[in-house]
Parts: structure tokens; sequence; C-alpha cells
């Protein structure tokens, strides 16, 4: 997964290179490029879309932003004609909701936090996986500190966000079987990100922010709250075990449906795994489901008005 973000990551410099040699030598400065999301995290897969934005400083003057609009334009353009795909949700910095300067971001980020419905839950989550690609670094650091104070005033939008994360049980029926999907063109199969990996990065990503980190992969994540002993030693051992395997059988089938010049998606059916792969795969979602009772529990999930 960092190896296909890095990949990504280089394919979008070469473009934005391309792009102020040809089009924009006078791009004005103080702004930034922002990946969000998974790219945030370095922990894209084989099915991936753009998650992008742009934040640029207050002071810039009318004709400056129009550049960078129409650079921005330019730019997801370009990837989407290379092949990258663009964001079903429109998370993109060609739309103007995801390109605003420092002081209407940190509008944006309160107002989100004041009423954490499902959409601005995804917004804020979104944003909490930034990592400026290119640009001005300073201010990603500037909003970073926004971000995370907020987040730790705001113990009741925490909560909604791991109510959320919850909403989303692992695939496991009665006796702890594995679940699979009925009908429709995925039956017979679970899907493994909405079904584990959502809840395992998401709510790793919940406990992290209430001590104050926001940035780094999952893993990195996992590291700083063994630290800061939110988690033992062996939740963490369970977790990151869990989250490897469930991203390796991802990363697995979707290079499969490559190959088979199939479009990858985020599904697997359990019949195609032998039987300690199954017992893997089941041992992982309990996991999952042991995690959200944790998260439910620490946030006092029970005692939140619905």
């Amino acid at each position: 997964v960092r190896l296909i973000s890095l990949l990504n990551d280089q394919i979008n410099l070469r473009l934005i290179h391309i792009l102020q040699t040809n089009q924009f030598p006078d791009l004005p400065t103080k702004w930034a490029y922002l990946v969000l999301g998974s790219e945030g995290r370095r922990e894209q897969t084989l099915k991936t879309d753009q998650d992008n934005a742009i934040i640029y400083s207050d002071d810039l003057n009318s004709a400056e932003i129009e550049m960078i609009t129409r650079f921005a334009q330019a730019l997801i353009d370009s990837l989407i004609e290379i092949g990258v795909p663009e964001c079903p949700g429109g998370i993109m910095a060609k739309n103007q909701f995801w390109r605003r300067s420092i002081g209407d971001w940190k509008d944006a980020i309160d107002s989100w936090i004041a009423t954490p419905s499902g959409e601005n839950i995804l917004n804020f989550s979104m944003f909490s996986d930034m990592r400026t690609l290119w640009g001005d670094t300073g201010l990603e650091q500037e909003l970073c500190v926004h971000v995370i104070q907020r987040a730790k005033e705001n113990g009741i939008f925490l909560a909604h966000m791991a109510a959320n994360v919850c909403r989303f049980p692992p695939p496991l029926g009665l006796f702890g079987r594995i679940k699979t999907i009925k009908q429709g063109p995925h039956a017979g199969k679970i899907d493994l990100k909405k079904g584990g990996i959502f809840a395992l990065t998401e709510g790793i990503k919940t406990l992290a922010l209430e001590i104050g980190v926001l940035d780094g992969s999952t893993h990195d994540k996992l590291c700083r709250l063994q630290e800061r002993e939110v988690l033992s030693d062996k939740q963490v051992g369970d977790l990151e075990a869990a989250f490897n395997l469930l991203t390796f059988f991802r990363l697995r089938s979707q290079v499969a449906a490559a190959a088979a010049k199939r479009d990858p998606d985020n599904y697997i059916a359990p019949s195609s795994l032998n039987r300690v792969q199954k017992g893997r795969l089941k041992v992982a979602l309990e996991v999952v489901d042991s995690f959200q009772g944790a998260l439910s529990s620490h946030f006092q999930l029970n005692m939140l008005r619905r």
C-alpha cells in the first residue's frame, strides 16, 4: 500500500510539474495541494480514486486565487484523463467546496464539529488524514493544529465519530460464522473495506485524535496509542494483525481481478480461501467486532443521544 501510494504521489507531482512548466509558469506561492483519506495515510490499494483539496493563504488576491482555481481544474482533469478515477463524492480540488483559504477551512471545520451529521463526520474524517503533496507545508501545519485543538475540545463529536464506526459491524453471523452477501452481483462474498478495514482505520484515527495525533499511517497511530497506553500491547498486536490480514486479502483479490481484466473491488469470496486462511479471516473479523465494543465502551456510546 505504501508503494501504490508512492506511485500515485509521483504521478501527481509529475503532472503538477508539467502543468506548471507548460501552462502556469507564474503560479503564486502560499498555497498547498493536499491529499486526503487513504492517500493521506499512504494506505492506497489498486481500487482507488481521488481525494484531494487545496488550501491557500488568506492574503492572496483575486487574480492569484483565480490562477489556483484554473490550475486545480487542469490538474484534476489531467488525472482523470490518464485514468485516475474521480471521487464519486466530489472530494476533489477542482470543486470549490474543497478549495478554500485557511480561514475558510477553519470555519468549515468548526461548523462540521458543531453539527455532527453523517456528511460532516465524513468531511472531518477526510481532513484528519491530510498530507501536503505540493506547496506550502506551513498551511497544513497550521490547519492541523486547529483540527487537533477542536477535536480535543469536543469529546461529543469524537463520540459521534466512534458511533459512525460502529454502524458497520463485521459480517459475522451465529456462532461466529462468516456471513456473506445473499444476492446480487457480490453474492457469496464479503466487503472487506466496509466489513472490517473501515472500522479499524476510522476507529484508530478517532482514538488518535483524542490524544492529539493527526498524521501518519494506521500503524503509526497504533504505535502512538500504545506509547500513551490508550491501547494495551495485546490490543495493538491484535489490531495490527487484523488490519494487515484484511489489507492483504483485499490487495490479493484486486491483483487477481486486474490480471483477469476485471475492475478491482473490495470483495472476497470466503469459499475461495483454504481452511487456514478462512480461520484467520474469521479471527480478524472477531478482532474488529471486539474493537467496536471497546470503542463503544471508551466513548460511552450508550449515553450518546441519537
